[in-house]
């Protein structure tokens, strides 16, 4: 059998335990997955429609703006295909359970790698599919096209992925390979990479117009960039509006050059794997034996903990510093809010607070929205599971001079220190940056800490209600029954927290509520929304340190 056919046949068996496990899950997980996917396209398609109207209404401006922005949508889902990779390629490469099996295989090094590639493009992929799919749908309907628009968008997509798949995984093992040895070059690299980048899109931005010379790149930042012709997003978007006018031989000629180039990017995958990985590899494993890590991690930490009893410290040590030991963790965490606090600091550099008040307070709340979502998908991804990663070793803490409702307690307030801080400066530099009023200030910082409160409650409650200490797998805890209840209650508690807030904002704004009303009905909805925290916060800790008193360890 050839290695091709080895692994091609592993992937069909692994196709059909995964359809076993779909059969086996709960019908309130897979039911409220679809639900919950159907209404956020349709929402995402009403989203689009809307906006490209919106557009159309402005005239010539609108026009233009339109016929430019599917290589600026393009350009972003790149981007974030790129970051996207850089996370699932180091876990599908250096980090899956199967790697250590597959090298000792007669299998070459550049074929193993390459399936890694795809595995890992296919991971990163799902968001892009899920944000271009309505775009491209309101975008048909709006200029009424035909029904083969699709097809050739599903057409360019794919080399598109790979593309933007591979720059992302040859960082990954070019970083690898090189930064323990070379860690002054590649992070001057990096900063070279990034000092370009802010040239290029924010510089155009962060000028202003000189006289009356209308500038389009002014309005929309990084314009100048996603029509650059050495860029696949340029490419992908001139390809599919050539053949969506019927200038075929344009339209495949674009789509030529966007395979070839997949088709080049697959090719060095493949050379790369074979030159770097397996020292790259070596030296993901024996950096856990490196003689150069300091023998405790934090040493200062325990000096700083010194005022809280010595069982809730000890608990408070441990989880720091295993989530600090591992990177897929941190790194993750790190490049959601990183992302978020790039985008808030520069909302002056967009102008976005030269705009009129209805879109600044528009703008403020759905910052609130991207924070509070964040927070939802992180509380269900670390603090969840938190309690059942222990594992078999649960016993210890079982039989330690600790009480169960300590142990909650603890890791509800540690991670609660840890949201409000991110939650609270990300909201402190964006309503800052808006220049909010201090009403809109004050609301959004005080949802920034109600949500942070009651994602963690949850997150930990639920986590001790649905304990699993037979599952290593953080992903598959998360997966579960509880997982899936606690997302949808964190998700629902982010709603019905912030919609009062919004709604009061945008009728003072209309003027259909004066400034006292504004602060009346603001005091109505702290009332609310403190009570919802309270209840969303303490219901499940009680009911998570009941259910460990119930259990036997």
């Amino acid at each position: 059998m050839s290695a091709i056919s080895a692994i091609l046949k592993k992937s069909a068996w692994h196709a059909i335990n995964v359809q076993r496990i779909l059969r086996a899950q709960s019908s309130f997980k897979v039911i409220f997955i679809l639900v919950f996917a159907f209404v956020m396209e349709a929402l995402l398609w009403v989203a689009f429609l809307d906006a490209f109207r919106f557009l159309d209404h402005l005239g010539g401006v609108g026009l233009m703006i339109v016929g430019r922005l599917f290589s600026l949508i393009f350009l972003g889902m790149g981007a974030m295909l790129v970051v996207s990779s850089v996370v699932t390629s180091y876990s599908t490469i250096f980090r899956s359970a199967e790697i250590p099996f597959l090298v000792v295989r007669p299998f070459d090094m550049g074929l193993v790698i390459s399936y890694k590639f795809l595995e890992s493009t296919g991971l990163s992929s799902w968001a892009f599919f899920i944000i271009i799919i309505p775009f491209v749908g309101a975008y048909a309907w709006y200029e009424q096209l035909p029904i083969l628009f699709s097809l050739w968008t599903l057409l360019f997509s794919i080399p598109f992925l790979i593309i933007c798949s591979g720059i992302g995984t040859t960082a990954t093992l070019v970083f690898v390979r090189w930064f323990p040895r070379h860690r002054l070059f590649m992070l001057c690299a990096a900063a070279a990479v990034l000092a370009v980048v802010w040239r290029l899109v924010l510089r155009d931005v962060s000028v202003a117009v000189a006289g009356p010379r209308f500038n389009l790149a002014a309005i929309l930042p990084g314009l100048r960039l996603a029509s650059h012709p050495l860029l696949p997003s340029w490419w992908v978007s001139e390809g599919i509006m050539a053949l969506a006018r019927g200038r075929w031989l344009r339209g495949l000629m674009f789509w030529g050059l966007c395979l070839s180039t997949a088709a080049a990017v697959l090719v060095g995958i493949e050379q790369l794997g074979k030159l770097m990985f397996y020292e790259a590899w070596q030296r993901v494993l024996g950096s856990n034996r490196s003689s150069n890590r300091a023998p405790v991690l934090l040493p200062g930490l325990e000096k700083a903990l010194s005022s809280l009893p010595r069982n809730a410290s000890a608990m408070v040590l441990k989880d720091i510093r295993t989530f600090l030991r591992d990177p897929m963790q941190w790194s993750q965490a790190l490049i959601f809010f990183g992302l978020l606090a790039l985008y808030f600091v520069n909302l002056r550099t967009f102008r976005y607070h030269l705009l009129p008040d209805r879109w600044r307070n528009t703008i403020a709340f759905l910052n609130v929205f991207s924070v509070s979502a964040v927070m939802c998908s992180l509380g269900s991804r670390f603090v969840y599971p938190q309690l059942s990663l222990e594992g078999q070793g649960f016993w210890v803490l079982g039989l330690s001079p600790i009480t169960m409702s300590r142990i909650v307690v603890t890791k509800f307030l540690l991670s609660f220190a840890g949201m409000l801080v991110v939650s609270v400066g990300l909201m402190t530099v964006s309503t800052s940056m808006l220049q909010a009023s201090g009403a809109a200030r004050a609301s959004a910082i005080g949802l920034a800490c109600a949500v942070s409160c009651a994602v963690c409650g949850l997150s930990t409650g639920l986590g001790a209600v649905f304990l699993d200490l037979d599952q290593p797998n953080p992903a598959a805890i998360v997966s579960g029954f509880g997982g899936t209840l606690n997302l949808v209650l964190s998700l629902g508690f982010m709603l019905f927290a912030i919609m009062p807030f919004g709604l009061a904002f945008h009728a003072h704004i209309n003027g259909h509520l004066t400034t006292a009303g504004l602060h009346r009905v603001l005091a109505v909805c702290g009332g609310w929304v403190a009570a919802i925290t309270i209840l969303s916060t303490t219901v499940p800790l009680i009911l998570g340190v009941k259910s460990l008193r119930n259990r036997d360890f």
